[in-house]
């Protein structure tokens, strides 16, 4: 017989239950058991309670910078400008490409990712035609913060304008790549093939992770902040202010690695020469 694969590795994140466990203690809605009393999975408050904490923790953690809430995209083959007004300008969106004449869909062309709440910075390069594709350049386009200039197409756009849940552009006389930097979030839990996220199901749905390392403590305090209010509990301020507190220690870790430093011994055999200093 031959040996059983070994089972497939997963990240090593905490389970959306083990945050919901967390969050019935804290609210001394554990007593009976850790399924809890009022905070049982099965309420339709309960996960509704779940989504608006995760939705403000992500808030939060955003706000502050963390890396996890900035993605990237490449698009591809954006059609040519095709009105003759000048004044017409080009658009993106989640659900269009408009031209300044027609629309266009997938698989034509792409749109927005489903994760974008914005657009953050731009790169763009004419279409690559067959395998000549370039990099795109350094320098992002410019964002035109009060409105796009009245201008006859170029070759490049050169510039973008975020409007009315849009990305907009002069127009380009040639097909062009976009690479977009966008802030985006992260999925709500959800039911899957039937199974709900908060199952035990195992053989059939593993139980459901978050998305996001080290986010079990804040999280539930988010979660016991959200079900307090409800109650009109005095702990509401407290587990909030906790929450937040948590919140700021899950992005220290992500900004002490940032701002890391390559630090070595000077030989002792190395010379500096006149004029010039050394600091360690």
């Amino acid at each position: 017989m031959s040996p059983l694969p070994p089972p497939a590795p997963t990240a090593p994140f905490d389970i959306w239950e083990t945050a919901l466990q967390l969050a019935r203690t804290r609210l001394n809605d554990a007593i009976q058991s850790l399924g809890g009393d009022v905070l049982t999975d099965t309420n339709v408050f309960t996960q509704t309670m779940v989504i608006g904490a995760w939705r403000k923790f992500q808030t939060f953690l955003a706000q502050m910078g963390h890396s996890a809430f900035k993605n990237r995209c490449v698009l591809y083959n954006f059609p040519v400008y095709a009105a003759t007004d000048p004044s017409v300008q080009t658009a993106l969106s989640w659900t269009y490409y408009f031209d300044g004449v027609s629309f266009w869909y997938p698989p034509t062309v792409g749109l927005l990712p489903a994760d974008c709440i914005l657009p953050l910075k731009i790169w763009e390069r004419m279409a690559a035609v067959g395998n000549n594709a370039v990099p795109f350049p350094c320098e992002p386009m410019g964002q035109a913060l009060d409105g796009l200039p009245n201008r006859r197409p170029q070759a490049w756009n050169t510039c973008w304008e975020w409007r009315n849940n849009a990305l907009y552009f002069p127009g380009s006389m040639y097909s062009m790549d976009m690479q977009i930097e966008y802030a985006s979030f992260l999925p709500d839990p959800a039911t899957v093939n039937g199974i709900p996220w908060y199952s035990t199901q195992t053989p059939y749905q593993p139980n459901q992770q978050i998305p996001l390392m080290r986010a079990l403590s804040p999280l539930s305090l988010y979660i016991a902040a959200e079900c307090s209010v409800g109650r009109a509990d005095l702990d509401t301020a407290t587990f909030k202010t906790e929450a937040e507190d948590e919140t700021k220690q899950v992005f220290n870790l992500e900004a002490k690695q940032k701002q890391r430093a390559t630090t070595s011994r000077r030989r002792f055999s190395e010379q500096i020469r006149p004029g010039y200093s050394r600091s360690f």
